[in-house]
């Protein structure tokens, strides 16, 4: 049964939320260099690093290479100020808007049949997420499917083959069988069917257990304004390893930054149900709120982590050729879009707890109640007026860019 059935108005694109492009699952969801945007994992911004692949003091590079295999020449980045990914800008009301001024702009409460194609198109290739991971992911329906009002997306221990690179390499070729790896999965994205920036992304889920899972819920840019991978961004909204193994009991929430890989870096947080409760173990609430210059974690609306524009930064090339630093809230001020996955491996998950993969625990499942998107009413623009603070937060310092 669906928890907190949202009322107000549900429109698949309103306001400034729309479609445009891009890839990549680095640093921190399974990424294009962990998790995330497939880059190593995400990592605290404080104590010894734990459960990351590199220590929270240390301003390092998230050590993976551009998910994307794109041209990292984006030249001079638009106006922050307008709409980076050409999206509607359609305005929007306070109509249905809830009692700290959220409207509800886009979801998926997933009861229907079938996975709805106007919102999530699959990704298939056998890449490896650009951090050695063991899936091959395609749009197989014993790898993702809806049933009784979820999604379920199920890594199994299934030998696979496919296309050497990423979806949106220029080299991607479908019919490309010439990679096989162990294990088979799924990878779902909104991009160009929902891309939004500012707001609220609201995901709930029932995360898998065991060595070598690798969950993530998390955002690239579409556009990629500021070129790629991580000059660009990525928000990784909640990921997970090896839940269970060892006391693994913590979910991270992270930024992806800087610049072109390998000059990229991360900074986030961990957070502990109360009670020290495997998330894998029941359905919980993971979000964030996004406005602009400021972005906030929350599990199960405890708000637990904020990180601000004065600790992120991106540095990309401009169209001189010349390295700039980009202005104002950059890279995090240009449209979004989601992916959820289910990885199995990697430099991340394989490289802690009781190291490498466990067959014997699979097939697991990452179970997805809803998937719900919010505009601010206050201030659709900015995101600004309806954030959700917190009394214990940790607000997390981040980097500055090299001098």
């Amino acid at each position: 049964m669906k928890r907190g059935r949202v009322s107000g108005r549900a429109v698949e694109v309103v306001g400034r939320w729309v479609g445009a492009s891009l890839l990549a699952l680095v640093g921190g969801c399974g990424a294009e260099i962990p998790g995330g945007g497939d880059g190593l994992g995400p990592v605290a911004s404080t104590g010894d690093g734990s459960g990351s692949p590199s220590s929270a003091d240390s301003v390092t590079t998230s050590g993976t290479p551009d998910p994307s295999g794109a041209s990292t020449d984006a030249g001079d980045p638009p106006d922050p100020d307008g709409n980076p990914s050409g999206s509607s800008d359609e305005g929007s009301s306070d109509e249905g808007a809830n009692e700290d001024g959220w409207v509800l702009v886009w979801s998926d409460e997933f009861d229907g049949d079938a996975i709805d194609p106007t919102r999530w198109s699959h990704e298939s290739n056998c890449w490896g997420g650009g951090n050695g991971e063991q899936q091959c992911y395609n749009d197989s329906p014993e790898g993702s499917f809806v049933s009784d009002g979820m999604l379920h997306i199920v890594a199994r221990n299934e030998s696979t083959s496919g296309p050497a690179v990423n979806d949106d390499d220029p080299a991607y070729d479908p019919a490309d069988s010439s990679v096989t790896l162990p294990y088979a999965s799924a990878r779902l994205r909104t991009r160009d069917l929902g891309d939004w920036r500012f707001g609220r992304v609201e995901v709930r889920a029932r995360l898998p257990f065991g060595q070598g899972t690798w969950p993530a819920i998390w955002m690239l840019p579409t556009a990629r304004v500021y070129g790629g991978w991580a000059a660009s961004g990525e928000i990784d909204v909640m990921e997970a390893v090896n839940l269970g193994v060892e006391g693994e009991n913590r979910v991270h929430g992270t930024l992806h930054y800087g610049s072109y890989w390998p000059n990229n870096v991360y900074s986030g947080t961990e957070y502990t149900l109360p009670g020290g409760a495997n998330p894998a173990d029941d359905f919980h609430d993971y979000a964030v709120e996004w406005e602009r210059g400021e972005i906030r974690w929350y599990v199960d609306g405890h708000h637990f982590a904020t990180q601000r524009q004065d600790g992120w930064y991106t540095l990309y090339q401009d169209d001189a050729g010349q390295m700039a630093v980009g202005e104002g809230a950059a890279p995090f001020d240009e449209s979004f879009h989601l992916i959820l996955n289910l990885a199995v491996g990697g430099a991340w998950a394989a490289n802690v707890n009781a190291g490498g993969i466990d067959p014997s625990v699979f097939p697991q499942e990452l179970t997805i109640d809803y998937v719900r998107v919010y505009e601010c009413s206050v201030d659709p623009e900015s995101g600004d007026g309806c954030d959700t603070i917190g009394d214990d937060y940790e607000l997390v310092t981040g980097h500055q860019p090299p001098q």
